[in-house]
């Protein structure tokens, strides 16, 4: 990693954080894990990124002090501070018992992730070694509630009730209806923080019902209550996988609790039995690549279920040039039809064909018949 070097006349106190910051730990932000910080909580003794500074100081000045590392005055007494904690030991501290179903923020990450995150850690203390689970309900993957949910047909919210177990999750239209309008069985469910719809308190959750996905998006009235009702879902997935897959190794019980897709994104494509690209929203969910007509989609136009090589998946650089998709065009190949797609950039052509590769041929490590590939087109 790349630092700016500390000018001559800078401090001695300046060149002290300075090198302090190359320290392993210190090197990446206490909180998102965002390469190079710039700033520091002189208070927690931790360097964050600018990003996570900005949630540092909303938690007040009875908790913490910010300071850039370039632009502010560093006494002797910030430097002391800085070298005997530091992030490695402060994790220690705020992160001791981190629950499961708590997913670590990354840069990439919504600001309620990383707002919760923080507060969590140092506001609430909720990862401290004095807590435990019964601080911290939702890891019995049981929560019932009020959430707003987005209609199928049109961009309209309504207040929906909730109630999600270790073996599904349902919404009702009243708190006292007996029926639930829809229920999502456990085992086909996801639930994903980076949601498109534009409410800072969304949430994305996705379902396959029968062989075909299915998207709902919902939002809370605070931040806290949404990044809750994400840690009860995982926490309920980790609860369903433990009962019905025994024996699979923890770690592989802990990537399975949600996922984040691998790639999202607009790509043109052409529809069956005509030349004329037309824009769609792609979205790439494991071996599932779906497009819709709008990202807030209720159910995709079509999917592809991407399988191996030998079964017929291939992607190729270049598009037929009769098509006048130019440079940016590309083409899926499946055993049944060739999807020409065509990316806005370069950049965005040459990242869809890398990740689009790298699921067949992870799909080609499957056992011989364990994905052999599925289509529809609604268009």
């Amino acid at each position: 990693m790349s630092y700016q070097k500390a000018d001559a006349t800078e401090s001695p106190a300046k060149r002290a954080v300075m090198e302090l910051r190359k320290l392993e730990g210190n090197d990446m932000c206490a909180d998102c894990g965002k390469e190079d910080p710039d700033w520091a909580d002189v208070q927690l003794g931790v360097f964050i990124c600018i990003e996570c500074s900005g949630i540092h100081r909303s938690l007040g000045s009875h908790l913490t002090k910010v300071k850039s590392i370039q632009l502010d005055q560093w006494t002797d007494e910030n430097i002391q501070q800085m070298a005997e904690i530091g992030n490695t030991r402060a994790k220690d501290t705020w992160e001791a018992t981190v629950p499961v179903c708590w997913r670590k923020p990354t840069p990439n990450d919504s600001l309620a992730c990383r707002e919760q995150w923080i507060k969590a850690k140092y506001a609430r203390k909720e990862f401290t070694d004095e807590k435990t689970d019964k601080d911290r309900p939702y890891t019995t993957g049981i929560k019932k509630g009020f959430l707003f949910k987005k209609k199928k047909i049109d961009n309209v919210w309504q207040s929906r009730y909730f109630v999600l177990t270790n073996h599904s999750l349902s919404y009702f239209k009243k708190l006292n209806d007996h029926s639930p309008i829809e229920t999502i069985p456990m085992g086909d469910l996801n639930a994903i923080m980076n949601s498109p719809v534009g409410h800072p308190n969304a949430m994305h959750i996705t379902a396959v019902i029968k062989r075909k996905t299915r998207n709902i998006f919902v939002y809370a009235a605070s931040a806290e209550d949404i990044v809750n009702w994400y840690c009860a879902i995982r926490a309920a997935r980790f609860k369903f996988l433990q009962t019905n897959y025994e024996g699979k190794p923890y770690k592989e019980l802990c990537t399975e609790m949600s996922r984040d897709f691998i790639k999202s994104g607009y790509l043109h494509k052409t529809p069956p039995g005509k030349a004329k690209f037309q824009k769609r929203f792609f979205i790439l969910d494991k071996e599932r690549l779906m497009y819709f007509m709008k990202p807030t989609d209720p159910f995709p136009l079509g999917e592809i279920i991407i399988s191996s090589e030998s079964v017929g998946f291939s992607v190729d650089e270049t598009a037929p040039v009769e098509l006048g998709g130019g440079d940016n065009a590309f083409v899926l190949n499946t055993p049944t039809r060739s999807y020409p797609l065509l990316a806005e950039t370069g950049d965005e052509k040459h990242s869809w064909i890398a990740v689009l590769r790298a699921v067949i041929h992870k799909c080609s490590t499957l056992p011989r018949g364990a994905n052999l590939g599925d289509t529809y087109d609604n268009e």
